[in-house]
């Protein structure tokens, strides 16, 4: 299997600036993927990643305007090839089902460590 050379970028999105902030801060150290850019609502998301076609969008699953759901859809139509790793301080079960229904391609609650957060990326990178 050959490695990875260039990290994974990834697309931040989350409407509140903490846990935005957070995220970024968690994978701001890590040679396999590097933060592409940030966004703070599903529209924004949306936006960002048409112009950005980022490898990885980490997206929150509780936003404003449809929420992660939507906004997977929107994304994925958008930039075929990103791929969507959900995120929520929520119900794992409902929220994991309604990311993965809305075509997120992963599922991780918030709170993991930052080995299962690159792990869960460099996951969904390669589906």
């Amino acid at each position: 299997m050959e490695a990875q050379t260039e990290p994974i970028r990834v697309l931040v999105v989350d409407d509140e600036e903490d846990s935005r902030t957070l995220l970024v801060e968690m994978l701001s150290d890590q040679e396999q993927v590097t933060v592409a850019g940030t966004a703070s609502s599903p529209a924004e998301a949306v936006e960002v990643a048409q112009v950005l076609h980022p490898d990885v969008v980490l997206l929150d699953w509780i936003m404003p305007d449809g929420g992660g759901p939507k906004a997977a859809t929107d994304i994925v139509a958008a930039s075929p090839s990103t791929r969507v790793l959900g995120v929520s301080a929520g119900d794992p079960t409902h929220a994991s089902h309604e990311m993965m229904m809305g075509g997120a391609h992963g599922f991780l609650p918030k709170g993991s460590s930052v080995e299962q957060l690159v792990d869960a990326i460099r996951s969904v990178a390669r589906f």
